[in-house]
């Protein structure tokens, strides 16, 4: 099993990403306004949270040299 951190944080944005179609699907069938704001909400942790995720990454490759989930655990000693 790969457990390359990129892949993995791919998978946590296309989630939000889902949810947000789904949010967004169902203020047009329902006519409500409030499942757009929580896409609105959505969005911006998305964002937030590629910008906190990608310096993590960036800075375990710095580290280490690899982005296996895996050698995190050599980290710890």
């Amino acid at each position: 099993m790969r457990r390359n951190a990129i892949i993995i944080f791919m998978c946590i944005e296309l989630m939000l990403n889902s949810v947000n179609l789904l949010l967004v699907s169902f203020s047009r069938f329902y006519n409500d306004i409030n499942a757009q704001l929580f896409v609105f909400f959505i969005m911006v942790v998305a964002a937030a949270e590629v910008a906190v995720g990608l310096a993590v990454i960036v800075m375990m490759y710095r580290k280490v040299h690899s982005v296996d989930i895996n050698i995190l655990n050599r980290l710890k000693h």
